[in-house]
């Protein structure tokens, strides 16, 4: 099974079988499908093993196995765990917990930095209040009567 993280949260991941199954038709059931042996039918290589690559949400585990021939199950003996079913057996695990966090963000380019230049000083500013032009008119006056 190879498993890869998609950008959009997804997980691509691909289900393959040895040509050793011996088998004409292979089908992925899982959690994912409903257990439906119609949605995801396996396609047949050059070697006579099937394969197909589904795209799953990551962040959680899924329960599966393969359905050959239309009667035979079998497990994906490189399955991620295996949990015992209802039937007797034990289904196949693969597990995509680990793909769920988050990809380092892109790093990005820096920004150009300004040529340098030399800043002007500031013009002061003149600012007059109430308080500062009492005080002003009293120093005045207290210079002028002395």
């Amino acid at each position: 099974m190879i498993k890869s993280r998609k950008a959009s949260g997804k997980a691509s991941v691909t289900f393959t079988l040895d040509p050793r199954v011996s088998a004409r038709t292979a089908a992925v059931c899982g959690e994912w499908n409903d257990w439906s042996a119609g949605a995801d039918v396996m396609h047949r290589d050059d070697e006579g093993g099937f394969s197909l690559t589904l795209d799953l949400e990551a962040g959680r585990t899924y329960r599966f196995r393969y359905l050959l021939d239309e009667q035979r199950w079998e497990n994906d003996w490189a399955a991620d765990a295996y949990l015992p079913n209802s039937y007797g057996g034990d289904d196949s695990v693969v597990d995509l917990t680990a793909l769920a966090k988050a990809a380092p963000p892109a790093a990005k380019k820096a920004p150009a930095k300004p040529k340098a230049t030399t800043p002007k000083p500031a013009a002061a500013k003149t600012t007059t209040t109430k308080a500062s032009a009492a005080k002003t008119t009293t120093s005045r006056t207290r210079r002028s009567a002395s």
